[in-house]
């Protein structure tokens, strides 16, 4: 039986102690003596909600570390992050928040163990790290290659394997398990949790170009338009002059025809793409300017049959407002792309 679950504890742990302890996938030994029996004590520990247990057979510290430390190496890294000075400044800021974050993670750990519950609201910090990392909507499927390190047998692995959506397949989260002097084995850290946010920041950064690449098709597309209705207007100024009521006419004309329906269009291309996360701001002011320019369109065509000082005024502000906002979303664009 294959369990959806939201994840809801942070860096990787969370796999591995909800897929045993919602799968039931396998029968493992019921003794700590063995990597397969800690993995089952991992699941009886958050059945029976006993964190004391728990802690016994998972380092959570070691675990959080070693995934948080991953998910910073690849954000810091030059293929993410290309000007050295701005690596550093993250590095510093990844570290300056790396105490609060871990004390955080485990205490929600900790709370999901207690309970069973885990709630977003309280949790907000923790839930944003997930989405960063990819875990917040995965599929856990399975626990493979439960086996001991033939270099070193105080040493096992064990693979998690995930669905993640974004990835559209398979991929598995290595644990390294250790034994004490006592012949004890513990869930100690996560191995490859690097590995798997790059696999993930390589996905985004495609879908983010693709983003920007179709964007900057449709609103190119759409200023050739502009740049014609400008022509138009210039040429229907230059035959006549606004105080002719068959010269608003022509303006009027041109604006609600090809300016307003003109942006119109743009909008709707505009919605239809797929938005990835890192885009959501940039795609908002687009969707902002194309409704000021609808909106302004609209005041200057009412201008038209009224001349009212207001009104064309009213047009104007939102045309001032549709420059601002077109200047940010293009350095926004040229930050994204480089």
């Amino acid at each position: 039986m294959k369990k959806r679950i939201k994840m809801a504890m942070g860096v990787g742990l969370a796999a591995l102690a909800l897929i045993v302890a919602g799968g039931g996938y396998y029968f493992f030994h019921t003794d700590t003596d063995t990597p397969d029996g800690v993995i089952n004590t991992v699941r009886q520990s958050i059945e029976e909600h006993d964190t004391k247990t728990f802690h016994s057979v998972v380092n959570v510290d070691g675990v959080l570390e070693s995934g948080y430390d991953g998910f910073v190496e690849v954000v810091t890294s030059p293929d993410i992050v290309t000007l050295a000075d701005t690596r550093e400044v993250i590095k510093d800021f990844t570290q300056i928040l790396r105490d609060p974050m871990l004390i955080s993670l485990r205490a929600t750990v900790d709370s999901y163990v207690a309970t069973g519950n885990l709630s977003a609201e309280d949790n907000a910090g923790v839930m944003e790290l997930l989405e960063r990392t990819g875990l917040k909507d995965i599929e856990l499927r399975n626990v493979k290659n439960v086996q001991i390190n033939n270099d070193n047998h105080n040493e096992a692995f064990a693979d998690v394997i995930i669905f993640q959506p974004e990835l559209d397949r398979e991929f598995p989260i290595q644990f390294v398990l250790t034994r004490d002097e006592d012949d004890k084995w513990q869930v100690n850290r996560v191995k490859n949790f690097k590995e798997y946010v790059e696999q993930i920041a390589i996905v985004r950064r495609a879908q983010l170009d693709d983003y920007l690449k179709q964007s900057g098709e449709i609103n190119n597309k759409h200023e050739v338009t502009m740049r014609e209705v400008e022509k138009k207007y210039d040429a229907i100024l230059s035959a006549g002059n606004l105080a002719d009521k068959n010269t608003r006419a022509e303006l009027k004309a041109l604006a609600n025809d090809v300016f307003k329906k003109d942006w119109e269009e743009r909008k709707q291309e505009l919605f239809t793409l797929p938005v990835p996360k890192e885009a959501e701001a940039l795609h908002s002011h687009y969707m902002k300017i194309c409704d000021l320019a609808i909106s302004a369109t609209q005041d200057y065509s009412k201008w038209m049959d009224d001349m009212n000082p207001a009104t064309i005024k009213q047009a104007e502000e939102k045309i001032h407002q549709m420059q601002t906002l077109t200047a940010e979303a293009a350095a926004m664009a040229k930050r994204m792309t480089s």
